[in-house]
């Protein structure tokens, strides 16, 4: 299944993600792909030019909560320009640099070194509202990541997995390093469908700064003192994650809620996912069919079988909402429902209604939604099948 996943991530990317040359090789087959020196340095030099390259403003995508205090800020010293300073004044502009400062925050004591101090920052997530990791309650796992990076993009499924497994008992922070906002929200939301704390540092203040980085992707694991007690350079598979993070709570991660998972819903879940791949296939060869001959959309043989795999979609998204999910996976099974609903609920009347009318742009506009909402199917069914079979 992970292979399934990783592979279908591959095809998606595959204009968008090129290897790091400076991290650890994950694989033989990783380790050959660099053997031409020359050609990695290349990509490596290379590849900000196609993905964009930095975002550029630390303050991009700043939420209106955050804009306002930017703004506020900009009057105030422009009147400060105007009128000359006064003690009130001052310390409310020292105040609002202070708040909407963006970056690295020093403290005594900190690197990034197990052992250490965490260095503290402020960041923007992709909502635009700031976040300081020493306001964060409890032990979290600090990950710096790039659309460009394979192993980056390979590793993050699972750290959703542990994620939801938790259920906010550590903090997943993924940080996205250099990259433009638009970039990280295709990533993060379209491509890996995590569900963490995802932040923006696209002037590189973290990676340039306290946290320089031997590779990518880099992963640190801070307590809830704030000391990190680990740090990985590479992929970090799933198994090894559950230790690292085990450690972190002072628990075997995995164990009580796999002991504590319902088998009834696993196995009726699964039964669901393989009935509605097998369904989509069907839909998709019949709609191959009208591509490859647009008059079988007057063929009332072909007319019944779509109409009939439409039927399927209702059914399917019926059966998938009345399961009960244990509560760690509420999250997961709420996404493959709303996938589900889309196709039955929004694709599945307009592809009857052009039927109907016999209508090429209408069944156009239909199918383009099925395809749509199908992809969306097919990154949330991957996640909660691993979850599912991983504590089965």
């Amino acid at each position: 299944m992970a292979d399934s996943f990783l592979s279908r991530l591959r095809q998606k990317q595959q204009s968008y993600i090129l290897f790091t040359f400076l991290r650890k090789p994950y694989s033989t087959r990783d380790a050959v792909n660099r053997v031409m020196v020359a050609a990695a340095i290349a990509v490596a030099i290379v590849a900000p030019i196609f993905i964009g390259g930095r975002g550029g403003d630390a303050a991009e995508g700043a939420g209106v909560a955050f804009s306002a205090k930017l703004t506020e800020l900009e009057q105030l010293k422009q009147q400060r320009d105007e009128e000359g300073g006064s003690d009130e004044l001052d310390a409310s502009i020292e105040r609002l640099e202070a708040e909407t400062y963006l970056g690295y925050l020093k403290r005594d004591g900190d690197a990034s070194d197990k052992g250490a101090l965490a260095p503290d920052f402020r960041l923007l997530d992709l909502n635009g509202d700031p976040h300081r990791l020493s306001e964060i309650d409890g032990p979290v796992v600090l990950n710096f990541w790039a659309s460009w990076c394979e192993p980056c993009i390979e590793e993050m499924p699972d750290f959703e997995i542990i994620n939801q497994e938790l259920a906010g008992r550590v903090t997943f922070i993924g940080i996205n390093d250099g990259e433009s906002l638009e970039t990280a929200r295709e990533f993060a939301y379209e491509v890996t469908d995590v569900s963490y704390l995802v932040l923006l540092d696209p002037t590189k203040s973290m990676t340039d700064g306290p946290y320089p980085l031997v590779g990518r992707p880099t992963t640190f694991f801070i307590g809830a003192d704030g000391i990190i007690s680990d740090l990985r350079v590479g992929i970090v598979d799933l198994e090894t994650l559950r230790g690292l993070v085990g450690d972190l709570v002072g628990e075997d991660v995995g164990v009580g809620t796999e002991q504590a998972a319902s088998a009834d819903y696993g196995d009726a879940a699964l039964n669901v996912l393989e009935s509605a791949r097998a369904n989509h296939v069907a839909a998709a060869e019949l709609i191959q069919r009208w591509r490859d001959n647009p008059d079988v959309l007057a063929d009332p043989g072909w007319q019944r079988n779509m109409e009939a795999q439409t039927r399927i979609w209702s059914d399917l998204a019926e059966q998938f909402s009345a399961l009960t999910p244990p509560s760690q996976w509420d999250a997961l099974h709420e996404k493959v429902s709303d996938a589900l609903a889309q196709i039955a609920n929004a694709a599945g009347p307009l592809v009857r209604g052009a039927i109907g009318d016999e209508s090429a742009s209408g069944l156009e506009t239909a199918v383009t939604l099925f395809d749509s909402f199908r992809s969306t199917f097919d990154l949330a069914a991957e996640n909660l099948s691993g979850v599912i079979e991983t504590q089965q």
